[in-house]
């Protein structure tokens, strides 16, 4: 799934735990994707995973977005 190779580790550890694997502390970016890949979960329902990675992307993009209103905002206050 091109989808997690995307992700940053944060985000990836948000999707193991979605779909119910215990991420340890100190796992790197690399073990976690192998974790998920995996995954019983990964191999026999692979939507659960999309389903997992859409939801974190999504609140990426929405974090992004919430920055840039901020940011603009900013911007028109130092204007002032």
């Amino acid at each position: 799934m091109s989808g997690i190779a995307k992700l940053k580790k944060v985000e990836l550890r948000t999707v193991a735990e979605e779909i119910g694997l215990a991420v340890n502390e100190g796992m790197k970016k690399s073990e976690i994707r192998r974790l998920i890949e995996d995954s019983d979960v990964f191999k026999n329902d692979n939507e659960a995973v999309k389903s997992a990675v859409e939801d974190v992307l999504e609140n990426r993009n929405k974090k992004s977005d919430q920055e840039s209103e901020i940011e603009i905002e900013r911007l028109k206050i130092e204007r002032i």
